[in-house]
């Protein structure tokens, strides 16, 4: 099957960190405990920007179907992530504010927030997943982790 490209319009927004930090926290999609919070800054054809927030004892693990780019703001957190296609190479590196990593489609990762202080970033996901303010990322992966999936639990 010939897949087309997919072309995005032009879009413009400013992040209004404000705008986040008066946004109510939920709870993360495959870690019902965690808190985290997130504001959908553009969602076009090709690419959807968000910034959100991720707390001190509140962990993350996300299985990426797209290529997802993180521009770090503030905090500081422990990244472990499983490298596709077969999650058998392992990274274990700590991002800090002014940084800069991509977590790539198909890889798993495990998200420890070292800082006090929230783990502020803007993430660019590409190509656009569908998330929108209606559906929250809780309803995108109810599924679980794919089966032969590593413990996410990095200890």
């Amino acid at each position: 099957m010939l897949q087309r490209l997919a072309y995005s319009k032009f879009a413009i927004a400013n992040v209004e960190l404000d705008k986040l930090d008066a946004t109510e926290l939920e709870p993360y999609p495959t870690r019902p405990e965690s808190r985290f919070r997130w504001r959908i800054l553009f969602s076009e054809e090709a690419c959807q920007a968000a910034v959100e927030d991720w707390f001190k004892g509140s962990n993350i693990e996300w299985t990426y179907w797209v290529d997802a780019l993180f521009y770090v703001f503030s905090g500081e957190a422990e990244i472990t992530l499983w490298q596709p296609p077969n999650w058998d190479e392992k990274t274990v590196a700590v991002a800090r504010a002014g940084d800069v990593f991509i977590c790539p489609r198909g890889a798993r990762a495990w998200f420890r927030v070292l800082s006090d202080e929230p783990f502020r970033h803007l993430v660019f996901d590409i190509p656009n997943p569908g998330f929108d303010v209606e559906t929250p990322p809780a309803a995108a992966e109810r599924q679980g982790a794919p089966a032969g999936a590593p413990a996410l639990d990095p200890a």
